[in-house]
């Protein structure tokens, strides 16, 4: 089973890596014919793509349920699976696309409907784009990466034609179009829910599906479990295979892998690495690594307060940080390093930093900015994605603890990671001394 057939994946939009993400999959899901059971160790925290502090699952939610004016190709990687192609695209809700000098002009497809049945119109789309550009946070920060800004550059040209006139000349602008953030919004519904201090519906949407794509989530307890059913009208591109996904929160690595291994589960893919490796080894089990299209690991310091305000402290941390034990006992091996780099000419992102392991010098430079005896701070994590952060930040905290840096470790439940940790850093300022471990 491809996994067109039953999610359209949002990990798999670029080629460059930092980290992979194995997926397994039962020899029992051809037996599922009409539904998928996906097991995984955290779910969204909101159906939004443009609502406050949305988490990658949220994305995927998101990814699922809304279209937008095109998408991206798809491509066999080696292994025989499916990935998106960044370089090519395709219509989804737009029909025809006319690109000019300075705008490029869409026709929506006159069967694309909304999940209600009402049709989907230019207007939605402007209010959408507007919506994007406007709400702030990530999704705006994302819209004006293609130089896409201000509203006035979404024009209704007719009920089925809509314009996006160009800033600027910018490479980026038509490939930002396709990304998961300019989704087509049902902006008549989610109008019907906005207030004055909520203009844009976000509290509506973050639990509510509005949108016109594949699936539409038809039950959703945070935390637990998501029921999402295909969209029978969906415009956008063949009918997904598989008629209903049932997304379940397993936070057990160790009952994942059991559902999977008795053929009680289809797919998962949030399981530790060394399940992954074993299960690989085994041969019961369809193993497929894929990269994340942005993800990375890292350590976030404070900068704005003392200590992390010091450049030298800063480079200590990166110097005291147990990069290939971290490889090699929390990821086995599935990932690929950003440490130890040179300064390369390559365009490409993510580079490799210069740092390495090095106990002696992070010594070296903690007694250089005035902190020969350490200091206490905080290092904390995303409890979502515990079963790599936590032994992530044990390893962590132990080889700082070689240099004088006291951490004591936070668990920050996943569903309020994103804000919370917002939060944290500002409570925290006083003494500035806070980490954050993010596994983006």
């Amino acid at each position: 089973m491809k996994r067109r057939d039953f999610l359209k994946s949002a990990s798999a939009l670029a080629a460059s890596t930092a980290v992979t993400a194995p997926a397994v999959f039962s020899a029992n899901a051809q037996s599922r014919k009409e539904t998928l059971l996906l097991v995984t160790e955290n779910g969204p925290n909101n159906l939004d793509i443009h609502g406050v502090g949305t988490n990658r699952p949220g994305y995927e939610a998101s990814w699922n349920c809304y279209d937008r004016l095109i998408s991206h190709e798809t491509k066999t990687l080696p292994d025989g699976t499916l990935s998106y192609d960044r370089d090519k695209f395709k219509m989804e809700l737009a029909d025809d696309m006319k690109v000019g000098d300075m705008s490029v002009t869409f026709k929506l497809k006159k069967n694309a409907v909304f999940q209600d049945g009402t049709p989907v119109t230019a207007k939605d789309v402007k209010w959408s784009l507007d919506r994007a550009v406007t709400v702030g946070g990530f999704p705006t920060f994302q819209m004006s990466a293609g130089s896409l800004t201000k509203a006035e550059q979404f024009v209704v040209v007719d009920d089925s034609t809509v314009r996006v006139d160009f800033a600027k000349k910018d490479r980026l602008t038509i490939p930002d179009l396709a990304v998961i953030v300019p989704c087509i919004i049902n902006s008549e519904l989610v109008k019907k829910h906005a207030t004055e201090k909520d203009p844009w519906g976000l509290e509506y949407t973050k639990q509510n599906t509005a949108g016109s794509g594949a699936y539409k989530v038809t039950s959703w307890t945070a935390g637990s479990e998501i029921i999402l059913e295909r969209n029978e009208k969906w415009a956008g591109g063949p009918l997904p295979k598989t008629r209903r996904i049932v997304w379940r929160m397993v936070p057990s690595a160790g009952n994942r892998r059991a559902l999977l291994e008795r053929g009680d589960a289809d797919i998962s893919y949030e399981l530790p690495n060394k399940d992954f490796v074993e299960l690989k080894d085994a041969g019961k089990l369809s193993i497929v690594s894929t990269p994340f299209s942005n993800g990375i690991q890292y350590l976030g310091m404070n900068v704005t307060k003392p200590p992390f305000d010091n450049l030298k402290v800063r480079q200590a941390v990166a110097y005291a940080v147990p990069y290939q034990k971290i490889v090699d006992a929390v990821l086995f091996g599935l990932a690929k390093p950003l440490y130890g780099g040179s300064a390369g000419t390559e365009v490409a992102w993510p580079q490799p930093h210069k740092y390495a392991t090095d106990i002696a010098k992070a010594k070296a430079l903690m007694a250089e900015a005035g902190y020969p005896n350490g200091f206490e701070t905080t290092l904390s994590f995303d409890l979502g994605f515990a079963t790599v952060n936590e032994p992530l930040c044990i390893l962590v905290q132990e080889s700082l603890g070689q240099i004088g840096i006291k951490c004591t470790i936070n668990k920050i439940p996943g569903s309020n990671f994103r804000t919370s940790d917002r939060h944290q850093v500002h409570h925290q300022q006083d003494s500035g001394r806070d980490l954050a471990h993010r596994a983006q």
